[in-house]
């Protein structure tokens, strides 16, 4: 199915402006809380429910996203990675970097679904953050950091228990499971800041990773390791 449209251009400041690290769910709330981030995290878990598929939310996210956006796909697993790429896209800029976690939840036929796993994979990302000393987080943010510290011992059982999962195993897509309960530890680089119109030198990454507009790597293709 293809992904809803959904415009980057803001006639108002983006909600929860103030923050460093602002939290939202859905492509909706993307395209609320994107504008202005440097770096964009999408937490999606489970691949296979819903609507969408984690790359079409992916390719949905990125089209709300600043084009200067580094667009990170992300679970629990390797929110210690993304909180080592905001410091150095931090290093890179020279100030601090805004971040915007978004926590993926599913489209259904009769609208959003949030997801219990994304939104603490979400909130597992802001607390790793919290860890590398980026803690101004919204209250948005911060609720979903405390849900995912109390339930940090839970979290696979949720998985296994929640309605994503359920909708996995009955379409016959177990293995989407299998692969969500042996996450990797290095966040996907979806895409790649892109520089400015006008500048012939291509666009690449802090981590010198490559990106251009409306060119990018796929759910799953690109995992770069440090």
């Amino acid at each position: 199915m293809t992904a809803p449209q959904t415009t980057s251009q803001q006639t108002t400041a983006p909600q929860q402006s103030k923050y460093q690290v602002r939290l939202d769910q859905g492509v909706a709330g993307a395209a609320r809380i994107a504008p202005g981030a440097h770096v964009v995290v999408v937490a999606d878990v489970l691949d296979g429910h819903g609507l969408l598929s984690t790359a079409d939310v992916l390719d949905a996210v990125a089209a709300v996203a600043d084009d200067a956006a580094l667009v990170l796909h992300a679970t629990a697993a390797s929110s210690a990675d993304v909180a080592r790429r905001v410091l150095a896209r931090q290093a890179e800029r020279g100030d601090r970097a805004v971040v915007a976690v978004v926590a993926a939840g599913a489209l259904d036929d009769d609208g959003f679904r949030s997801a219990v796993e994304d939104f603490l994979a979400a909130g597992a990302v802001v607390d790793a953050l919290a860890a590398s000393g980026i803690d101004f987080s919204s209250p948005e943010a911060a609720v979903a950091c405390a849900a995912a510290v109390s339930l940090r011992g839970a979290q696979s059982h949720l998985l296994t228990a929640s309605s994503s999962a359920a909708e996995v195993v009955a379409t016959g897509h177990e293995e989407a499971l299998a692969a969500a309960r042996t996450p990797v530890a290095v966040a996907t680089v979806h895409r790649a800041p892109l520089r400015p119109r006008g500048d012939s030198h291509g666009s690449h990454a802090a981590d010198g990773s490559h990106g251009s507009h409306g060119s990018h790597s796929s759910h799953g293709e690109q995992s770069e390791r440090a």
